[in-house]
């Protein structure tokens, strides 16, 4: 069985599918001109594990990607070093049966990690959709193939 640690890990694993499937093209679409790139909308998966490291696990530190500036290599290379940082917080605190700095503890934690980049994600997606640049079909559905990922 999957601990919580190792979903969140899982949960990264679908986010990098999405961005390796991304164009340049893609990534540096906005939606509007006040919206961020799918690129930044990626860094902001980042940086938002990056202010919950400072809560959680202050020890720990993660830095932020500044908007407009994030780049496929730097948001994949932050993504992964941030899923790490976050899940060895979360197994920490599946092992203490509580989380610092999130009173409702390490599952509410991860379904509120989960839910903010399946938003995020899913924003891309219609953003692209919309923008008639969509991910291509077999992408679309592999990112919820969790099972093969």
């Amino acid at each position: 069985m999957y601990s919580l640690s190792e979903t969140f890990l899982l949960n990264n694993r679908v986010n990098l599918r999405l961005l390796d499937a991304l164009s340049d093209e893609q990534l540096a679409h906005t939606a509007n001109p006040r919206a961020r790139s799918v690129a930044d909308q990626l860094a902001h998966l980042h940086n938002v594990r990056a202010m919950w490291i400072e809560v959680v696990s202050p020890e720990s530190k993660l830095q932020k990607i500044g908007k407009g500036v994030a780049g496929r290599a730097e948001v994949r290379t932050a993504l992964e070093t941030s899923a790490v940082a976050i899940a060895a917080a979360i197994a920490e605190a599946e092992q203490a049966g509580k989380m610092r700095g999130y009173k409702r503890g390490p599952a509410a934690f991860c379904g509120y990690l989960l839910a903010h980049e399946g938003h995020h994600r899913g924003q891309i997606l219609l953003y692209l959709k919309q923008a008639k640049m969509p991910v291509v079909q077999k992408v679309a559905y592999e990112i919820w193939a969790w099972e093969k990922i």
